[in-house]
This record gives C-alpha cells, sequence and structure tokens, in this order.
C-alpha cells in the first residue's frame, strides 16, 4: 500500500485501529522506515507501535532517518528503549546510542543489563566509522587446543546466536593467534587443533583503522570479515561487509554534504526547512565573512580599479581558476587520506606533487591568457599591452598561492584532529577567494605603477 493511502487513512478519524495495522503490514517494514520522516510527529509513533513484532520495530527504528528515531525514542522512554537495544546488533545498538546526548546515554544504560550496557559502553569510546565503532564484539571464539570435532560439536549446537562462519583462535591473554572457516573445519580431520587449521596469513586491522581502510583490506583479501585487534594484537571484535557498507555510505555522505557547506549529522531528505536553516548557517557564515573581507579588500584598490578598469573583467576568471585548482589539491589530498593511499611518509611528497601541479597549470593558464590579452589589447579592449603581463602574472601568482592552500589545508585539519573533509568545502574556497583576489590586485597594482 502506498504510503499516501496510509496518510489518508491515518487522517480518516472513522479508521479503525484494525484498518491501520492491516494497513501498516501490506507495506514492508524498510519501506516504512524509508518513508517515516513524510508523517507528522504522532502519526510516525502511531504506525510504529501498530507494527505487529519487536524485530520489525528494532528494525524500522535503526533504519530511519535521524529525526524520525528521535521522536520515536523519545515515545519509547528510557526502559522500553532499554530493552529495544539489548535485543539488537550491538553494533547497531551503539550506533543508535551515538546519537543521544550523554545525560540520554547514561539514563537508558541504568536500564540495561550490566553486561550489555558494558559492551555498549566499551564500543561507545570509538570515533563513529573507525573499526572499533563499527565492529561486533560477537564471534566465534575457540581456544589454541580445541578439536576440530568438538569445535564443530559447539558451533552446531550454538549456531542459534548467529556469529557467522569464521572462527577466531585466541589464547588465554585474548590475543588473536589465527583464524580459520567453517569450510576449513569441515575438511579438517576430528582430532586437528585449532592451531593446526588456521590460516598462514591472518587479515586483521586496527581499532583505531578508518572505515575506508577496512573496506581496502578486506577487498585487497576477499574476505567477508575481518577480525579488529589493538597495539597488543588483543582481539575486541569482528568486522563483516555489510557494516563496512554502511560505514562506506555514511562516510561518502558525509563528506559530499560537507563539501557543499551542509551539516553532515542530518538527513537532508527528511529534515524540516527550520532545522536545516539551523544546520547550514553556520558554514554559510564563512562565505559571508570571505565576502566581506572580499569587498574591504576590493575598496582597499579603490584607486587602481578607477584608473585602469580593464582589471575588473579579468577578476571572475582568476578567482575561478584558482578557486578551481585549490578544490583539486585538497580532494586528491582528502580522498587519499580517507582511504589509506596518503600515510606520514608519503604526505609530504604528494602535497609537494599537488604544489608543483597548481603551479604548472598557473604558468600554463597565465602565459595563454596574458599573451592573449597583449594580442587584442589595443584594437579589442581599446587599452595598455601591459594589462596583458598584469593578468598572466596575477593568474601564474593567484593560482600557485591557491594550489598551496588547497593541497595544505587538509593537512592542517589532521593535526588539529578535525575532519579533512571539512577543507573541500567553504574553507577552502572562500580562503582561495580572498587570497586570490589580493595578489591579483596587488600584482597589477604593482604593475600598472610602472607606467
Amino acid at each position: 500500500m502506498p504510503v499516501d493511502n496510509l496518510k489518508e487513512l491515518l487522517e480518516n478519524e472513522e479508521t479503525s485501529e484494525e484498518q491501520l495495522r492491516e494497513a501498516v503490514h501490506q507495506i514492508d517494514h524498510f519501506e516504512i522506515a524509508r518513508l517515516l520522516h513524510q508523517l507528522p510527529p504522532e502519526e510516525k509513533v502511531k504506525v510504529f507501535q501498530l507494527l505487529s513484532d519487536d524485530i520489525k520495530k528494532q528494525e524500522v527504528l535503526y533504519e530511519t532517518d535521524i529525526e524520525s528515531r528521535g521522536i520515536l525514542i523519545e515515545e519509547l522512554g528510557h526502559e522500553n528503549m532499554a530493552q529495544f537495544l539489548e535485543a539488537m546488533p550491538k553494533d547497531e545498538a551503539v550506533d543508535i546510542l551515538q546519537e543521544a546526548d550523554l545525560e540520554v546515554q547514561e539514563k537508558i544504560l541504568e536500564q540495561m543489563v550490566p553486561d550489555d550496557a558494558q559492551t555498549l559502553k566499551n564500543l561507545l569510546s570509538y570515533k563513529e566509522e573507525t573499526a572499533g565503532g563499527l565492529m561486533s564484539p560477537h564471534f566465534n571464539q575457540v581456544q589454541p587446543h580445541e578439536m576440530a570435532g568438538d569445535i564443530l560439536m559447539n558451533f552446531l549446537r550454538h549456531n542459534k546466536q548467529d556469529h557467522g562462519t569464521n572462527f577466531y583462535v585466541v589464547n588465554d591473554y585474548r590475543e588473536l593467534v589465527g583464524t580459520f572457516t567453517l569450510r576449513d573445519l569441515l575438511n579438517a580431520p576430528p582430532k586437528a587443533l585449532a592451531t593446526d587449521i588456521i590460516w598462514e596469513h591472518t587479515p586483521q586491522v586496527h581499532l583505531d583503522d578508518s572505515c575506508e581502510k577496512v573496506a581496502n583490506e578486506m577487498d585487497h583479501e576477499h574476505i567477508s570479515t575481518i577480525p579488529v585487534v589493538d597495539d597488543q594484537n588483543v582481539l575486541h571484535g569482528i568486522i563483516s561487509f555489510d557494516d563496512v557498507l554502511r560505514g562506506l555510505k555514511n562516510t561518502a555522505s558525509e563528506d559530499i554534504y560537507t563539501m557543499i557547506g551542509a551539516s553532515t549529522k542530518i538527513d537532508a531528505f527528511a529534515q524540516t526547512t527550520r532545522s536545516k536553516i539551523a544546520a547550514r548557517a553556520p558554514w554559510l557564515l564563512t562565505t559571508f565573512v570571505g565576502g566581506m573581507v572580499s569587498a574591504y579588500i576590493l575598496k582597499a584598490f579603490e584607486f587602481t580599479l578607477s584608473e585602469f578598469s580593464m582589471v575588473l573583467f579579468f577578476i571572475p576568471f582568476v578567482l575561478g581558476l584558482a578557486g578551481n585548482v585549490g578544490l583539486q589539491g585538497a580532494t586528491v589530498i582528502v580522498r587519499g587520506l580517507a582511504t589509506g593511499d596518503i600515510q606520514d611518509d608519503n604526505l609530504k611528497i604528494v602535497i609537494r606533487s599537488e604544489v608543483w601541479v597548481g603551479i604548472c597549470h598557473g604558468l600554463i593558464f597565465g602565459m595563454v591568457c596574458g599573451l592573449l590579452i597583449v594580442a587584442v589589447a589595443k584594437t579589442l579592449l581599446a587599452s595598455n599591452p601591459m594589462l596583458g603581463l598584469a593578468v598572466g602574472l596575477g593568474i601564474v601568482l593567484a593560482v600557485a598561492m591557491a594550489s598551496f592552500i588547497g593541497s595544505l589545508t587538509p593537512w592542517v585539519f589532521m593535526k588539529l584532529d578535525i575532519d579533512p573533509a571539512i577543507s573541500t568545502g567553504p574553507v577552502v574556497t572562500t580562503v582561495n577567494d580572498i587570497a586570490g583576489l589580493f595578489i591579483y590586485l596587488t600584482t597589477t597594482t604593482l604593475l600598472f605603477s610602472l607606467l
């Protein structure tokens, strides 16, 4: 049943609860989660309560948008919410908890079974979209001295726990010894020890590794799950491919929204107009401040502009070229940092390379533009040929500076422990506009003063 028909039933006072329940059951619960944002708050709650079982409610709660989830959590209350989280997979439960305020988190955790609460507290200590934040603390754990036959019997006896078909061998200190799959187990002799079955090479990731790095490692090793260890090689959990896919989707969405100056913690298709305005205004303030500074720079060069008005015609060209070069450099650095292709040992080399690429582009387009202006200065522009030299040199210097800013800013943000993706948005654009305008006008002023 389309959601529009469900809306009509909800708005009709004569609709019975049984009719509504039947209508809700005709819609797939994942579709309900996707479309829940279209309903008013009281109707969100009503539809949620009409779902037939707790499993569907858990899935709707996890899959729906942030605003709808917040309304449902508030309606559930801390005690009911605690019960929901206890029954959910722990990696999904912690994702929901991370959206709540610290005070709400504590109140919910107080209502939970101590063991479950402690597990979630441990997961909450890791950053989102890192291996620690993505992992599940439940997995098939075996001791090195266990025999294949016993491991298989235990697995068949407890298979309802759905811990996957990979087995992780750990010693008494929970240090990861190795891993093997159910297929390896079935092909092994019944009395073979766990250490006889493990792979020669055990792929693993660190707690602080990024989601992109985890995805790259899983892709390189052609595996669907990967263990997560700390500096002492202690096994803390495992990550499955569906967790990585969700993490990559969230990271990509955040990067894209950040690049355009939108909030990264929202569902852009579900948020109200008022909250969208509040979320984006701070970013637009950066552009506003940059525009005011640019206006001040133009005022400072008022005399030059009044004498040589032709300079004005090429400002959009200079700023556009410099801005694009700066964003290209920033995007390459940010993407490399995210995927792990850029590390501390090659970061300076990549930055130096991007700066030189920008300088070369500046020289190419500066020379081409300068020569064209010189050629047509008197005939078409009725200006001094010196204008070509001024514009060309201004382009070279402005683009070189933009390349330096765009390539260096992600590194600065990383050192300040700020997401480098932020630098590809309004920050680089605004700084490049200010720097490019100042350099261009300063260059043209100095050259025209020689006339």
